[in-house]
């Protein structure tokens, strides 16, 4: 079966997270979710006997209070927030063997790992910038890196069909 992804609201219609169709499936046989608005775009989950509709929203039947997380710079979260695209380059792949986090100011040289000095490259170019700072070496980035929102977390994880089906609680929440 292709990937469903379903958006899960809290109760207030604030974006928590991107599920599989299988935890949507068991949150709504569950009773800890329910459809937010009549004629949702749906699924059709064919099980062995019957198809069943899933909506590709879902909002939580009771509030929960999701105390504030900051998105840390991992290697995942850059790779996600640079969308798999290599800062130098352009070259996108989602080959683990192939992308790999940069230091635009090298720590050797004093830089730091936060989410304005890291950017995803290829490995390629950060074999080519080594040691360097972009300047050095010729090389200029495609967008200068920046610490994201929650929100664009969220969005970056979306995949791009899906915006579309999404789009009354991305704009509400952007």
């Amino acid at each position: 079966m292709q990937e469903r992804q379903v958006l899960l609201l809290n109760a207030s219609e604030e974006i928590l997270k991107v599920i599989d169709w299988q935890r949507a499936i068991a949150l709504l046989m569950t009773g800890k979710a329910i459809s937010p608005i009549v004629n949702m775009e749906e699924y059709h989950i064919q099980s062995v006997d019957k198809t069943y509709k899933l909506p590709k929203v879902l909002m939580l039947s009771q509030y929960i209070n999701i105390p504030y997380k900051e998105n840390i710079p991992s290697r995942r979260n850059v790779f996600i927030r640079d969308r798999w695209k290599c800062q130098y380059c352009g070259k996108t792949t989602r080959d683990n063997a192939k992308m790999t986090i940069d230091h635009i100011i090298p720590r050797s040289r004093g830089g730091d790992s936060s989410w304005t000095n890291l950017v995803a490259a290829c490995s390629r170019c950060n074999s080519v910038k080594g040691n360097n700072t972009p300047k050095e070496c010729g090389m200029k980035l495609y967008k200068k890196p920046q610490k994201p929102t929650n929100f664009q977390m969220h969005v970056s994880r979306i995949s791009s069909n899906m915006l579309e089906s999404w789009h009354p609680w991305l704009k509400k929440t952007g």
